[in-house]
C-alpha cells in the first residue's frame, strides 16, 4: 500500500492497463503470501488496492483482476461499487487445469478447472478492445468445426472471375460486372484436380468463398444501383471510412441474383511460420492457454503461482498499445513486466517479499538478453531495453525485519539498543516505564520480541518522500539516489 500510494503522484490517470493476481484467500497455497484472510479482511485488503487503481487509470484504462470461484462474486460486488456497475465489460473464464481432483473436495464438489478474470474500464464509454485472435491450423479448424456438428458455410471456389465489364464509375465507386464467372464446390474442385478437400483448405484459400446476405450500407447500394443484373457476379470497388479495409481502396463481390457478398477464406486466415491458420476473435473462454508447462518460462522458479505468458500477451495486447503504461500491483515471478517489456509497453510492477523480488529481477535480466521461451518467437522478440528497480527506504521497517531474525536475548537486547536512539516508537508507550519493568524481562524469547514489536510505531515503517530534505534524512541517502528521487517526484534538487 505504501509503494503504491508513492505512485500515485507520479501516474494518476495514466495508467491504460492494470492487471491484478491477488492472493485468493484460498489457504492452500504454497507461495509466502498471506492467503488465508478471512473473508472481510480479504474484502478490505482488496477495497484499499482497488480505489488507488482507479486514481492510476487513465480516462480510458482497463484493469483485469484474476481470481478463482471462492471469492469471484463478492469481488465482483466490491467492483461495481468502485468502478461502477455500468463499467463492467466482461468475465472471461480461463481453463488453467488438465486434470486431477480438489483436494479435500472430491466428492463434495465438481472438479475445479477454470479461473476468472473480471475486466472493468474506467468509464466504458471512452475504451476501445483491440483484436485478437485465437489461431487453429485451418485444416484442424474445418475437422472440429464439423465434427461439432456445425454446418461448415466455405464450401464454394471462384475458379475464375472472367472479363469485367464497367457499369459505372464515379468519384467514389466502380461497379463492375463479370457474366463469365465460374463457380464450383470444394469436392469438386477437388476431385478436378485428384487432389484432397484438405489440400484445397491449404493451398487455394484465396478462392474459397462463402456468401452472407448480412444487411450493410454498402450492400443496399449495390442492390440499387445493379437491380437489373441476375446472373453472374457483380463487385463495387471503393476506399471504406472504417473497419479492417479503411482508407484502402477494396473491391468486394456480390451474386448477381440476390447480392450476397462473397467472404474469401483467405480474409480469416494468417500465416504463422508457413502454416496456414483460422483466426477468431477472442471469446471470454479462454480454453487453449497452457497452464501445466510454465517452468521454463522465464527462467525462473515459481511453481505456485507463475501466470503464462499468453495469458498476459492476450490482456496487453487487447487493452494497450506500445508505448502504454502497464501495472501490476502483485508482481509475483514477473510475468506482467516480462510480457509487457516484449511487447515494448512501459511497465510498473511491485512486489513485497524479497525471494519474489529476486525472480523478477532475474526473470527482467532475461528478457534484456534475448529470453526465447513464452510468447518471445510470437511477438518476434530480440531482447534489449531496460528497467529500473527501486526499494521504499526503510525506517522502522529495518528495526521490524531485525526484530524478526533475532535468535538470541542478546541479539534481541541489540537491537532494541539502536531502536532507543533511531526508532519511531509508539507514542504510547512509555520507555523508562517498560525498561524498568521486570516482569517484561521474565517473559519467553517470543513473547520478548512480540513486546519489541509492538514498541515500533507501524505507521513510520518507510521514510515518506516529504522528508527527504531534512538533514538526518539527508545525510542517510547518496546523491545519486537523492537525485533520482528527485526527478521521479517531479521535483528540482535543492
Amino acid at each position: 500500500m505504501i509503494a503504491l500510494h508513492s505512485l500515485t503522484k507520479r501516474y494518476s490517470g495514466k495508467v491504460k492497463l492494470i492487471y491484478l493476481d491477488p492472493p485468493y484467500n484460498t489457504g492452500n497455497d504454497s507461495f509466502k503470501y498471506n492467503d488465508s484472510f478471512n473473508h472481510s479482511t480479504w474484502l478490505t485488503f482488496m477495497k484499499n488496492r482497488l480505489e488507488i487503481a482507479k486514481k492510476l487509470l487513465s480516462p480510458d484504462g482497463l484493469i483485469w483482476v484474476q481470481t478463482d470461484d471462492g471469492e469471484i462474486n463478492y469481488l465482483g460486488i466490491l467492483m461495481d461499487s468502485i468502478f461502477g456497475r455500468d463499467n463492467y465489460i466482461n468475465t472471461i473464464t480461463v481453463k488453467t487445469k488438465i486434470s486431477g481432483v480438489s483436494g479435500s473436495s472430491e466428492g463434495k464438489s465438481l472438479r475445479d478447472a477454470t479461473e476468472f478474470i473480471q475486466l472493468y474500464a474506467k468509464d466504458k464509454g471512452s475504451i476501445t478492445l483491440n483484436p485478437v485472435y485465437e489461431t487453429t491450423p485451418v485444416v484442424q479448424y474445418v475437422h472440429q468445426y464439423k465434427d461439432a456438428g456445425k454446418s461448415w458455410k466455405y464450401t464454394q471456389v471462384l475458379e475464375e472471375l472472367g472479363s469485367a465489364e464497367i457499369i459505372e464509375e464515379n468519384d467514389k465507386y466502380t461497379y463492375k460486372y463479370y457474366p463469365n464467372a465460374k463457380m464450383t464446390s470444394i469436392k469438386q474442385f477437388a476431385q478436378q484436380r485428384s487432389i484432397t478437400e484438405d489440400e484445397v483448405y491449404q493451398r487455394y484459400p484465396e478462392k474459397i468463398f462463402r456468401t452472407t446476405n448480412a444487411q450493410s450500407s454498402v450492400r443496399k447500394r449495390v442492390k440499387e444501383d445493379l437491380q437489373n443484373i441476375h446472373n453472374g457476379v457483380v463487385s463495387i470497388t471503393y476506399t471504406p471510412i472504417k473497419g479492417k479495409n479503411a482508407n484502402h481502396l477494396t473491391e468486394v463481390f456480390y451474386t448477381g441474383q440476390g447480392k450476397d457478398m462473397f467472404m474469401f477464406l483467405a480474409e480469416r486466415l494468417s500465416n504463422v511460420d508457413g502454416n496456414l491458420m483460422y483466426q477468431q476473435k477472442l471469446s471470454t473462454l479462454w480454453d487453449n492457454i497452457q497452464y501445466n508447462n510454465l517452468k521454463k518460462e522465464g527462467a525462473v522458479d515459481f511453481p505456485a503461482g507463475k501466470k503464462p505468458e499468453k495469458l498476459l500477451s492476450n490482456i496487453i495486447a487487447l487493452s494497450s498499445n506500445p508505448g502504454d503504461i502497464v501495472m501490476d500491483f502483485f508482481g509475483g515471478s514477473g510475468s506482467t513486466a516480462a510480457v509487457a517489456m516484449k511487447m515494448k509497453r512501459s511497465f510498473v510492477t511491485i512486489e513485497q517479499i524479497s525471494s519474489q523480488i529476486q525472480l523478477i529481477q532475474k526473470r527482467l535480466q532475461n528478457v534484456v538478453y534475448g529470453d526465447k521461451n513464452g510468447v518471445s518467437k510470437e511477438v518476434k522478440w530480440q531482447g534489449g531495453g531496460s528497467f529500473v528497480y527501486a526499494e521504499l527506504m526503510e525506517k522502522n521497517q529495518g528495526y521490524l525485519k531485525d526484530l524478526q531474525k533475532a535468535t538470541t536475548l542478546d541479539e534481541l537486547d541489540a537491537v532494541f539498543q539502536r531502536m532507543k536512539s533511531g526508532a519511531d516508537l509508539d507514542f504510547r508507550v512509555d520507555l523508562a516505564k517498560f525498561e524498568n519493568d521486570p516482569e517484561s524481562k521474565q517473559l519467553s524469547f517470543e513473547d520478548q520480541k512480540k513486546l519489541l514489536i509492538k514498541l515500533l510505531d507501524k505507521n513510520q515503517l518507510y521514510y515518506n518522500e516529504a522528508n527527504i530534505d531534512d538533514a538526518d534524512v539527508r545525510d542517510l541517502i547518496s546523491d545519486s539516489d537523492y537525485q533520482f528521487n528527485k526527478s521521479f517526484y517531479g521535483k528540482e534538487s535543492e
